[in-house]
């Protein structure tokens, strides 16, 4: 048997915290039907029993003003869930609390959950959760989401409810004053009487009396409409004329005079010598001065340890993937089978594969600034720079999202008011560096600046939040002229995260990545595998064979001299000595010749292997430059010459289109990774330094990677989201058009300047 368990509470009350902590990893995404709103679901088991768990959009009340109101009420409305979970913010109870009176009035089996005691009790709040649970009729669970602490409990009361056994679920009313109450009961009694809605009768009384369209429009669809919508307007004018103010108003006020009531009956607030922590942090984090370069050190510090904690993993990997590409070369004989299995599957996934620890420590550290809370201040800070762009702080909160996937930071948008805010922001959104750049940026500059990787990986990200904002003041002047709908931004209180509730947003974001890998870049590496192995019967010119025997033989030659000289210096040295060769092979002076012998030798057999990787580089950019492949490279060759870049980078550039990672796998088949792997092989490193790439180049190709067209699911994002393609077409030609001018300013003035020569 299933029940079906609606979470509802407002934002910031840490509903979706208790929602994992309830259903763990056994979630998924999509979106409400016919509505651009996330939908998230999931379940648990519980005394032999399945409870599916929705996480409704959060919202303040169910007025129907915003999509995401509308979502959960027509929800909660349908009678769908079998029990509401509703959320509340211990240390703010008269502001959650509103809500909870309307899901009161709609009649619905409720189990009220005190989230963040912990925060309440360090406010000096006592709450007497069993009077506040009579008072309202429904179980009360003080909870500390982000620990766990009371969700076994809380599973407990919800299975109680849902089975009808629990004496403290029981149907009570909001009580109104006299005068009103008499006019919910006049609608109450036609309402029964001509029977036009299936919904709690008291709620839908309620709804009229707050001139609430959407229920107008539903009572006025019945045949028996016109004596209810009738009374509705004789009681409302009688309500206005007693109490002077609106309906919608009047009842607000009482629903707020029942939450003071309760409130006095079941909460103590006691002195405590303990101080705001938030508001202490806040003084320095969100200062009018260093709130800013604050944010700046902490992005800085994101991308420094997402490169230097996921280099040591990324070599254990890489170490891992040459070992097994080895060692089916050597299983398998040579075929097309074989090169398809690695260097098309193993060197194309592979090559992301490697970047993995990356991934996975950037999406840690972002669930640590969304869990603190400070992502919220983020926004804050950044409201004063946003409004320059005719935007306000809340939009900076889907560009932050941006830097894990563009796709749901762009679904992100829908949380502004405006629909001229939300295309504004979509159409700034692809600039966020996404983390599928991120392997791009780690390979070339690890590759080109290796002391400095991380700082230009961070320069990186700096750059795509300003090509935003001067690109939304831009449109904010032009294509999209107004100024953003006022609001008020809500600041959450600090919190610890947990080990548990980092690692599940980890995972969740990670796992998404994992599946590309082995779906969209799986495919891709393939067809990039297709072009680049046909046609097999390719020749060059240069005797490439005759080059390698030739370069092997004047090193051998060259060792046969070494070791002719130390001979001929220990035979003179021993001979100086006057001693015998056994007595000299333990002098001091021979271990120090034959050290130095040791040093040369290795330093030839360095040179050596580079020589020959380089050759062996050279003919397989000669042999895939005549496959299909190297030809539609070279069509578009001329398009990107004058930013530095040859046919190798457009081909990368044209397969990240439909996946940014890809460019990875395009290179690691360009250059041949899956073939003769040694010791001496650095893999794509050491194929961008032997295809003539400079640390100038490598920064144009960087920076154009940054800022091109956005992949082929983000663009789909940009349509779904602004529900036309000519906003779609729009972002691809304008993000291209950036990409290659500031590209090419790049490589012109760095040329021209001796930039990182």
């Amino acid at each position: 048997m299933n029940f079906d368990i609606a979470v509802a509470g407002n934002p910031n009350c840490g509903k979706t915290t208790i929602f994992n902590a309830l259903t763990g990893a056994k979630q998924r995404v999509g979106n409400w039907p016919g509505v651009t709103v996330e939908k998230k679901s999931g379940h648990y088991n519980y005394s032999d029993l399945k409870f599916d768990v929705i996480d409704l959009p959060g919202t303040y009340s169910l007025a129907a003003f915003s999509a995401e109101e509308t979502v959960v009420r027509q929800y909660l409305e349908n009678d769908e869930a079998d029990v509401v979970v509703n959320i509340i913010d211990a240390s703010n109870l008269e502001r959650n609390l509103f809500l909870t009176t309307q899901l009161i009035e709609l009649g619905k089996p409720l189990v009220i959950v005190l989230n963040m005691m912990d925060m309440a009790q360090e406010k000096g709040l006592q709450i007497d959760a069993d009077t506040l649970a009579t008072l309202l009729g429904a179980p009360v669970v003080p909870v500390i989401g982000r620990t766990g602490e009371g969700i076994d409990l809380l599973k407990e009361k919800i299975f109680r409810v849902s089975t009808e056994v629990s004496n403290k679920a029981r149907l009570i009313d909001i009580a109104y004053p006299r005068d009103i109450e008499v006019e919910i009961e006049n609608l109450s009694q036609l309402i029964r009487k001509n029977d036009i809605t299936d919904k709690h009768t008291r709620w839908t009384a309620i709804k009229l009396l707050e001139s609430d369209k959407q229920t107008r429009d539903e009572v006025r669809a019945h045949s028996n409409e016109l004596d209810i919508l009738n009374q509705a307007k004789v009681s409302i004018d009688r309500i206005e004329g007693l109490f002077k103010d609106t309906g919608r108003a009047v009842l607000s006020h009482a629903r707020y005079g029942f939450i003071q009531g309760a409130l006095r009956e079941c909460v103590v607030e006691t002195v405590v010598d303990s101080v705001d922590h938030s508001r202490q942090i806040d003084r320095i984090l969100t200062n009018r001065w260093l709130g800013l370069p604050i944010f700046g050190l902490f992005m800085w510090l994101m991308f420094k340890l997402t490169y230097d904690l996921g280099s040591i993993p990324m070599d254990w990997i890489d170490t891992g993937l040459v070992a097994l590409m080895n060692f089916i070369s050597g299983l398998l004989p040579d075929s097309m089978f074989a090169s398809l299995l690695v260097d098309g599957v193993i060197g194309g996934v592979g090559a992301i594969a490697v970047f993995l620890p990356n991934i996975f420590i950037l999406f840690f550290i972002i669930a640590v600034l969304e869990d603190t809370g400070y992502m919220a201040r983020v926004a804050f800070i950044m409201d004063r720079i946003m409004h320059n762009i005719g935007l306000h702080g809340k939009a900076f909160i889907p560009m932050i999202m941006g830097f894990g996937c563009n796709v749901p930071a762009i679904m992100g948008t829908r949380i502004l008011e405006s629909r001229r805010d939300r295309i504004l922001t979509v159409l700034i959104n692809p600039f966020m560096s996404c983390s599928a750049r991120l392997p791009v940026y780690v390979l070339v500059a690890g590759a080109f600046f290796p002391d400095n990787a991380a700082t230009v990986i961070f320069s990186m990200y700096i750059l795509g939040i300003v090509v935003a904002i001067a690109s939304g003041k831009l449109f904010s002047q032009t294509i999209l002229k107004g100024m953003s709908k006022p609001f008020v931004l809500e600041l959450p209180p600090y919190q610890r995260p947990t080990l548990r509730s980092l690692s599940l947003h980890t995972w969740e974001r990670g796992y998404l990545f994992i599946q590309k890998m082995g779906t969209v870049i799986l495919v891709g590496s393939v067809i990039i595998w297709v072009l680049g192995y046909f046609p097999t019967d390719v020749e060059v010119d240069r005797n490439y064979s005759s080059e390698k025997n030739i370069l092997v033989s004047h090193y051998d030659s060259q060792l046969v001299d070494l070791e002719s000289k130390l001979n001929m210096s220990i035979e003179k040295d021993r001979l100086e000595y006057h001693s015998e060769m056994v007595e000299y092979e333990s002098s001091a002076s021979y271990l120090e010749l034959y050290q130095q012998f040791q040093i040369l030798k290795e330093a030839l057999a360095s040179e050596r292997s580079r020589e020959l990787y380089s050759l062996r580089q050279q003919e397989i950019g000669d042999i895939t430059e005549q496959k299909w492949i190297g030809r539609v490279g070279k069509v578009f060759e001329p398009i990107v010459r004058p930013l530095g870049f040859t046919w190798r980078e457009s081909v990368a550039l044209i397969t990240g289109f439909v996946a940014k990672e890809i460019v990875v796998s395009t290179y690691g088949v360009l250059f041949g990774v899956g073939e003769d792997v040694d010791e001496g092989s650095q893999g794509v490193i050491s194929g961008l330094r032997s295809s003539g790439m400079t640390p100038l180049v490598a920064l144009s190709f960087l920076v154009f990677t940054l800022l091109y067209t956005p992949c082929l699911a983000t663009v789909a994002a940009i349509k779904r989201e602004t529900g036309t393609w000519a906003y779609t077409f729009f972002s691809i030609g304008y993000s291209l058009a950036l990409a290659y001018t500031l590209a090419f300013l790049v490589a012109y003035f760095g040329g021209k300047f001796n930039w990182l020569s």
